[in-house]
């Protein structure tokens, strides 16, 4: 009965302590898609409820500039955050690195024999033991650190630019887009009345079917000529509203500058914009980190080369024979690298260093030609437009004018001058197009310089 009872018991315990380690047991891990995809679901009701909040307070409508739509997207990029974590992580490892170049003291005790305790003649000794760093490590240790920083904060930089340019460039292509369209119904209107027109000769014995035919041809080609870049600007459009924040299908209005009449960009010289390059690319930060981090290496590496202190102790000796207040005792340990001198880890340190000097003199030529390319390809495009401009626009004043003049003087026909308009229209879509090929080279400039393109305008022009 005993051993019964002593098995029951034996068994409810065990029951009760895995009960016990179930309930203490952690949770098991989602995979890393089941994860994502929570994420994904979570963001997707957050911007539901937010599209619904702004819906309530009627700032579904409303007009973005382009600086707005920048600001937006970078409150919401998801990356953003994550890379300002990252730097913020590096720079609290700074302090936590720096601190842990100076190791917590020691307390130490000598052992203790019962013997000596039962003949009263206990001996203990007691000291305080601190290990001092080497000099300069701290400042290397921190340098390191230091170079983490950076190397985040550069990351950061590059994800925002990148950023910054996908926005401006959308919210550009929209316009483009929105102009091009305007112009492509007006020829595809001239178009259709020409159309009209050749019906109404055919009608009255004065032309052919042919030419009808044709007419009709080219104004059906013309309609179809702007679904394309339609096409395009809902997608651009809907990449946009989804980048800063808004639904896809708000009908928000962009507010820039008139896209074909405006002035072109007046650009800083060219050494301007490289400096301007050259102090705000990411690339030179990540180059210039590496140098700096190779050199906090070196540094260590020198420090562990010569002797130092291993230890220093402080303490008291507590024995019979001890006349207070006279034990206290100090010792010290010199830790000599005579076995391993350290020299390998400083000739790989000077190589890095070597090397990351050399990758950052690679990376100053690399950005220095990038933005003298990227500013012959914008004065380019800008002669072409400024070309059409001075050439093809007053034509096409100046044929408007003597088309309205010789129609009031009955010296040409409708038709006639159906035809010229539809020349001057063609001219304008013409035109957008340089201005597309222009604005497309100017935003990649803006990409290379690494932001503004005024911020590298010298102080004595602005």
């Amino acid at each position: 009965m005993a051993r019964l009872s002593g098995a029951r018991t034996l068994s409810v315990l065990s029951t009760i302590a895995c009960l016990s380690l179930a309930a203490c047991a952690a949770p098991a891990r989602l995979e890393a898609g089941d994860r994502a995809v929570a994420l994904y679901r979570a963001s997707k009701a957050s911007e539901r409820e937010g599209a619904g909040r702004a819906a309530a307070r009627g700032a579904a409508s409303r007009e973005l500039t382009a600086d707005d739509a920048v600001a937006m997207a970078k409150q919401r990029s998801a990356t953003l955050t994550a890379m300002s974590a990252r730097e913020s992580a590096a720079r609290a490892r700074v302090a936590a690195e720096s601190a842990g170049t100076y190791r917590n003291p020691e307390i130490r005790i000598s052992q203790i024999r019962l013997d000596q305790y039962l003949d009263r003649e206990p001996r203990i000794s007691a000291g305080v033991r601190v290990r001092p760093p080497r000099p300069g490590e701290a400042d290397a240790t921190a340098d390191a650190a230091r170079a983490d920083v950076d190397v985040a904060r550069a990351e950061t930089r590059t994800a925002e630019l990148e950023l910054e340019a996908e926005v401006r460039w959308l919210f550009d292509d929209v316009l483009l887009m929105d102009a091009e369209i305007e112009a492509l119904d007006a020829v595809a209107a001239t178009r259709r009345k020409l159309a009209d027109e050749q019906r109404a000769l055919v009608g009255a014995a004065r032309g052919t079917a042919v030419d009808e035919a044709m007419t009709a041809l080219a104004a059906a080609v013309a309609t179809e000529e702007s679904a394309e870049p339609r096409a395009r600007r809902r997608a651009a459009l809907g990449a946009l509203l989804e980048r800063v924040g808004l639904d896809p299908d708000a009908p928000v209005r962009l507010v820039g500058e008139p896209i074909g009449s405006a002035p072109l960009v007046a650009l800083p010289p060219e050494d301007a914009l490289v400096e301007a390059a050259l102090r705000s690319r990411p690339e030179i930060a990540l180059a210039a980190a590496e140098v700096d981090a190779a050199g906090a290496d070196g540094s260590l590496a020198r420090a562990l080369r010569w002797p130092w202190l291993s230890f220093i102790e402080v303490g008291y000796e507590f024995t019979p024979a001890t006349r207070d207040p006279l034990g206290w005792t100090f010792e010290a340990g010199i830790e000599l690298p005579l076995f391993d001198t350290h020299s390998s880890a400083i000739k790989a340190a000077d190589a890095d260093a070597v090397a990351a000097e050399r990758m950052l003199a690679a990376e100053v030529q690399r950005v220095a030609r990038e933005v003298r390319d990227r500013l012959r390809e914008v004065r380019a495009a800008g002669a072409l437009v400024e070309e059409f401009r001075a050439r093809a626009l007053p034509a096409a004043e100046r044929a408007e004018v003597e088309v309205a003049r010789a129609l009031d003087h009955r010296q040409i026909d409708t038709l006639e001058a159906l035809s010229l308009e539809e020349r001057r229209d063609a001219a304008r879509v013409k035109l957008l197009r340089l201005v597309r090929a222009y604005r497309t080279a100017l935003a990649e400039l803006r990409t290379a310089v690494g932001g503004n393109l005024a911020a590298a305008v010298p102080a004595a022009r602005r």
